[in-house]
């Protein structure tokens, strides 16, 4: 204990030691959004949030480009959108990265109280949050994708306090998965990803009643869990959508088959590079510790094949990989390594909550005291437009140039949100929309130059063309005495059709 007369006596209550411990981890995954850069999904969906709410009503045909017009449109993550929209127009970008890096922090901590539910001490849990957190980096950025990774991490906990059984009362926690069906609500608004909470409710309840089965009466109830399950499952349908928002995972993911090929996040990781070597790790500790004296019991077997797989399959899946499987790897951890599960004794030493602090602090001020790293930070009203074709818009807006436009696949976000209505895209992010045949069977000929690509330039009566400059078919229309290029900018030239369409 500390002296009475001493400065730190104050660090002698373990809460606040453990506090102390996570919140320089935590501020920083809060401020990581301020130094991302702007996702292209993000510029379409905040003007579907704005036509939402101008309108009063969610579009249910392609508003946005002139290739699908009309074509059914599930607009999932209309709440979000919405929320992008209010967010943006209050605060401004800022705002919303505020916001976001304050979810990620969330997210983390969640999936570090679920680290101790496992009985992972204080010190073991902070290096698990960190080791995953770097994994799912993918998604510390204003996006959808980030509401699903934190309600995933909202239901493991609960579901694994449920599942650890008996709390010091000696009674199951299992008044809490009363909050899975509310939760749900508002998860199947958010995001497509709600079939991540239907999927660890099945399993956990598959595996309980295998684990009941081995075990009998020193496994918690069945019921409560049978009937959260249940109930979740009927609050998926309280949505504007019905029954078709349930169809869309299934949708999504045929759509997705094409960008599979092209889009590096639907590409499986590549383990010659850090985070597939990061991801490659936790596999093998997975594969080393799952053979251990003590092994996980039938559900977080369930929970960690499957969202490995998922791993393998996407690199946009490692965030759940990591946000499921780390307390999971914690679990076996500390029932093997002895310090895993060790107590933060040690945190009376205040030499130690000085080096825990100094890391993340030197880490944010190098980033703001670099002039470089500066420019990258995300601080102002509009999102920063580095890597997308802001010039060339605003050539396209001075001269109000007539004609269908042909995009980049990765500018189609940005230009819905600079040139919507006046010039619709060609094509952009929302592969639900235009299906696997368009993106492989059009764009892809075209940006490719396939045999059919002038063809398809023509069925579709194309008269301006913007796409990165050094692309091979910016290279064929520079030399093409069809096309003329009358913007070129740092990424970005824009081709105007000198003779009339077919």
């Amino acid at each position: 204990m500390w002296p009475p007369s001493s400065p730190f006596r104050w660090l002698s209550s373990a809460r606040l030691r453990e506090a102390l411990l996570l919140a320089p981890l935590l501020l920083f995954i809060a401020t990581r959004p301020l130094m991302m850069p702007t996702d292209p999904d993000y510029w379409w969906h905040v003007r579907t949030g704005q036509l939402i709410v101008e309108t009063g009503a969610l579009p249910r045909g392609d508003p946005f480009s002139h290739t699908v017009t009309g074509q059914p449109w599930v607009t999932h993550e209309w709440l979000t959108e919405v929320l992008f929209f209010l967010v943006a127009r209050q605060v401004g970008y800022v705002g919303l990265a505020v916001l976001f890096g304050l979810l990620g922090a969330l997210t983390w901590l969640f999936v570090y109280l679920t680290c101790r539910q496992w009985g992972v001490g204080e010190v073991g849990a902070l290096l698990l949050v960190l080791w995953g957190w770097v994994i799912a980096i993918g998604v510390a950025n204003v996006r959808p994708q980030a509401l699903t990774a934190c309600l995933t991490a909202v239901f493991a906990f609960i579901l694994t306090r449920y599942r650890q059984g008996a709390s010091s009362t000696g009674r199951f926690h299992g008044r809490s998965l009363w909050l899975l069906p509310g939760l749900m609500v508002l998860w199947v608004n958010l995001h497509g990803g709600y079939l991540i909470g239907l999927v660890l409710l099945g399993l956990a309840l598959i595996g309980e009643a295998v684990r009941r089965w081995l075990c009998g009466a020193e496994t918690p109830p069945l019921r409560p869990l049978l009937r959260a399950t249940v109930l979740t499952t009927v609050a998926t349908l309280l949505n504007p959508h019905g029954f078709e928002a349930l169809r869309y995972p299934f949708t999504y993911a045929g759509a997705a088959n094409a960008s599979m090929r092209y889009v590096a996040e639907w590409q499986s990781p590549n383990f010659h590079e850090p985070l597939g070597l990061l991801f490659a790790s936790s596999l093998l500790v997975a594969l080393v510790l799952g053979v251990g004296r003590r092994p996980l019991g039938p559900a977080e077997v369930l929970w960690t094949l499957l969202f490995a797989a998922m791993g393998l399959q996407a690199v946009r899946h490692l965030a759940l990989y990591a946000v499921v499987v780390t307390p999971l790897l914690g679990a076996r951890l500390q029932a093997e390594i002895p310090a895993f599960r060790r107590p933060l004794r040690a945190w009376r030493r205040p030499a130690l909550l000085f080096v825990t602090w100094l890391l993340p602090v030197a880490l944010l001020l190098g980033l703001l005291l670099s002039p470089e790293r500066r420019a990258d930070l995300q601080l102002g009203r509009e999102p920063l437009s580095r890597n997308y074709p802001a010039g060339a818009v605003a050539y396209l807006k001075a001269h109000d140039l007539p004609g269908n436009l042909f995009n980049d696949y990765d500018w189609g976000g940005y230009l819905i949100y600079h040139l919507f209505p006046r010039w619709p895209v060609f094509i952009d992010g929302r592969m639900d929309v235009y299906g696997d045949h368009f993106p492989e069977q059009v764009y892809f000929e075209v940006v490719g130059l396939q045999p059919r690509w002038r063809a398809i330039l023509d069925q579709y009566n194309i008269r301006l063309v913007l796409i990165r400059r050094t692309s091979a078919l910016a290279t064929v229309l520079s030399a093409d005495p069809a096309w003329q290029s009358v913007y070129t900018g740092e990424i970005e030239q824009l081709f105007v059709r000198k003779e009339a369409g077919p």
